[in-house]
This record gives structure tokens, C-alpha cells and sequence, in this order.
């Protein structure tokens, strides 16, 4: 939400800096004194017909006057996106987010699948089945980039622990299991199976842990 009162007072502190009275910014602005009055005591805001106006008389761009401060230029991009969350909210955000993470295991489930229905060799054969697959492998990943550039404020959508540490965990695991799977783990003893079964858990941890130190140093 909009600080009303501080939007209010940064007003009333860029009209005192030009020397002007109530009066005579209402008259700039073909309003009367009674209406500055009450943007400045923050019983309303400035109609948006108005604040380009406001905006260009005390020369503000419009967030910091939705603000109500000054914004440096390296600050700039940081308000700008704290503005965008009051105004999408934080589920939304997340929402994105799990699109673009289901997007994501989606493009590399694609491009795995020739790999699982391999005949034994090396690399896959070029079928036409498993060109297509990684046709929409590429495709998806594309779309993802695109989404994932042109959706708001991705420091804020990427700051979720659990979002964070199910996408990683769910990525470790296929790749994983493939590397299980192509490794021959059927042919191997229990005690093999129970020491790689060690390692894949181990690996899950390590994922879990550092997501959530990265959620936390991002939103410091």
C-alpha cells in the first residue's frame, strides 16, 4: 500500500523548497490551496491526472513521489520493484514463479526422455520421436527466458524457501535418476544400492541448505 501521510509530506517538503505557498501550487496546478491542503496533511492523494504535473513542477520521476523521497540512481531499480510488489502481491509473484520452475523441469523432462528410451548406445539415436522432443525441450526453454526477463521483480519472485528448494530438489532428482539408470542400477547389489541411496539423500540436503541460504541472502 501507498504511505499516504508520507507521500503527503514529501509534497509539502518539494512545495517549501521552491518558496511557493498552498496558494500558488494549487495555482500551477488549477486546483485550489484546500486541495494541496489535504494531499499534504495525507487525508488524499493527487489525482493521477495530476501527478505528472507534480511530477514535473519539483522534477520527481513518479515512484519517488509514490514513495514520498528521493531515489538515487543505483536505489532507482530497488524502490521500483518494491512498488511493483505492493501493487501484484507476493502470491501473485510466487505464482509466477511456479509457472516458470514448472516450465523449467518441464523443457528438461524433454530433453531427457531419449536418453531414458535409449537402446544402449552412447547418445540417443536421431529419430524424428526424439528431435521433436528436443525441439519443445529448446522451445520451452526459450519461452522460460523470455517469461522469466519480462515477468516484475524476480529478486522478489525467486525468494520463496520452499519454491526454491522443491525446484532444486526436483531437478537433482532427475538427474539422478538418470545417471542411475544409465549406470545399470539394476545390476547392483543391495549394498550398492543402499550406499548410492546415501549419497542421492546427502546430495538433497546440500540442495536444500544452500536454497535456503541464497532466499535468505537475497532478501537481505
Amino acid at each position: 500500500m501507498i504511505d499516504v501521510k508520507n507521500v503527503g509530506l514529501f509534497i509539502a517538503e518539494c512545495r517549501k523548497s521552491k518558496n511557493w505557498t498552498q496558494k500558488q501550487l494549487g495555482e500551477k496546478l488549477g486546483v485550489t490551496d484546500r486541495a494541496v491542503s489535504k494531499w499534504e496533511t495525507g487525508r488524499s492523494l493527487p489525482d493521477i491526472c495530476l501527478m505528472e504535473n507534480i511530477c514535473e513542477l519539483f522534477d520527481l520521476q513518479v515512484s519517488e513521489l509514490l514513495a514520498g523521497k528521493k531515489i538515487e540512481e543505483e536505489e532507482y531499480k530497488k524502490e521500483t520493484e518494491k512498488m511493483l510488489i505492493k501493487t501484484i502481491g507476493e502470491n501473485q509473484l510466487y505464482g509466477f514463479q511456479i509457472v516458470i520452475y514448472l516450465l523449467e523441469f518441464s523443457a528438461l523432462l524433454a530433453f531427457y526422455i531419449p536418453f531414458f528410451l535409449n537402446d544402449g548406445s552412447f547418445f540417443p539415436v536421431r529419430t524424428l520421436e526424439n528431435i521433436l522432443c528436443w525441439i519443445i525441450a529448446a522451445l520451452v526453454t526459450c519461452c522460460t527466458i523470455y517469461l522469466d526477463k519480462k515477468l516484475p521483480a524476480r529478486r522478489y519472485r525467486t525468494s520463496n524457501v520452499w519454491i526454491e528448494t522443491l525446484n532444486g530438489i526436483g531437478v537433482f532428482l532427475l538427474v539422478a535418476f538418470y545417471i542411475l539408470y544409465s549406470s545399470g542400477v539394476t545390476d547392483m547389489t543391495g549394498e550398492q544400492i543402499r550406499f548410492l541411496a546415501k549419497w542421492v539423500l546427502a546430495g538433497v540436503a546440500i540442495i536444500a541448505v544452500t536454497n535456503i541460504l541464497m532466499v535468505r541472502s537475497r532478501r537481505e
